[in-house]
């Protein structure tokens, strides 16, 4: 299998695994987003809470230049560790919520 062709598999993999946690409070939704022609990958929640709209993203991957960036990780969960995992070296993950001076210092890819 191409290294792309995989790492969406995997992307896609980890991401519903996570869209199935359902949060506690209100009625709000968690819903997996994959773009497989652009290479965006997130999943959001959308709903309301009390008398409060929630909606955001959660984790937000992109593909770009071979590599898994990290866009945005508001869990607890170590997405990187998970990644490296399930067979992504450290050298194709972008830690892509740091400064690129501060992703130098964290032993994944910069770019």
């Amino acid at each position: 299998m191409a290294k792309l062709d995989q790492y969406r598999l995997i992307i896609q993999q980890l991401l519903d695994k996570y869209a199935q946690y359902k949060p506690s409070y209100g009625d709000v939704d968690v819903e997996p987003i994959f773009d497989t022609q652009r290479d965006h990958y997130q999943i959001i929640s959308v709903g309301w809470n009390q008398q409060k709209r929630v909606y955001g993203p959660i984790i937000h991957l992109d593909l770009k230049n071979e590599k898994i960036w990290i866009q945005q990780n508001t869990t607890e969960v170590d997405i990187a560790t998970e990644l490296i995992e399930m067979g992504v070296p450290k050298q194709d993950i972008v830690i892509g919520f740091h400064t690129p001076k501060m992703r130098q210092l964290t032993g994944f890819a910069v770019e």
